[in-house]
């Protein structure tokens, strides 16, 4: 019987995913003086999707290296990660600063199923690769931040996703079994760190997400969810078969 939905956050709650998709493609594009424009960036990034900051910056360090050595006249690898991650910070704090772009991107349908489960007596758990200072700022936003049981980031963990860490340590911490939990996530790599830790997981795609979620072949057509207006109604529906499930052995 599930006890315990564990949400992401980029993606998921709020479509921070495009935000910051946004400030790395810009942040290229101003490193490169225009040679590597957003667009182009932005095309190539879904395969990092999920990861983790540091991921991400080495991925895209490496796609990308031809346009970021010759620009930034270095052929070490490490500083151009370093010359990217701190253009790309500045531009992404920029967009946290501003309320407004935030409440544009939340994910109405997805934050309706937080407040119906919390409402309904379940535990409700945020596991995000961002880290804490970013996570609190934009759940704090959202008016969410306090009503989750349980806060695990990128800080708590050594290992990102798609490693189990993060929700192996979530049920841990709630002292539950994998069956008693389900994951609400939105990319290939959440995808694959919840089947890790042995726990069912929807997939709620986005223009960002979405191709590689089917293209993967992870799960099952009905773990996921491409109309969000069909989320509340699925989940509950997979909680019912559960409890179905536990009642009647």
């Amino acid at each position: 019987m599930i006890k315990a939905v564990i949400f992401d956050l980029d993606g998921t709650l709020i479509q921070t995913e495009v935000l910051k998709a946004t400030s790395y493609a810009r942040a290229i594009e101003l490193l490169t003086q225009g040679e590597l424009p957003s667009q182009e960036v932005l095309d190539s990034f879904g395969q990092f999707v999920g990861l983790s900051r540091t991921e991400v910056v080495r991925g895209l360090s490496e796609h990308f290296a031809s346009g970021l050595r010759r620009h930034l006249r270095t052929d070490d690898l490490e500083l151009v990660g370093q010359k990217l991650i701190s253009k790309r910070l500045e531009l992404y704090r920029e967009m946290l600063e501003d309320v407004s772009l935030l409440s544009q991107h939340f994910c109405p349908f997805t934050l309706g199923l937080f407040h119906q489960l919390q409402t309904d007596g379940f535990q409700v758990v945020l596991a995000t690769m961002s880290h804490l200072p970013e996570a609190k700022r934009i759940t704090t936003i959202m008016e969410i931040y306090h009503k989750f049981d349980l806060v695990l980031t990128r800080d708590d963990v050594q290992q990102g996703k798609p490693d189990p860490e993060i929700y192996n340590l979530a049920r841990t911490k709630l002292g539950l079994a994998t069956e008693e939990c389900l994951v609400i996530e939105d990319s290939v790599n959440g995808i694959k760190a919840a089947q890790n830790a042995k726990i069912p997981v929807f997939a709620v795609t986005n223009d960002v997400t979405r191709e590689s979620v089917h293209d993967c072949g992870l799960l099952d057509a009905g773990f996921v969810v491409d109309n969000l207006e069909d989320l509340s109604r699925t989940v509950y529906s997979f909680i019912d078969q559960q409890k179905s499930k536990t009642s009647n052995p």
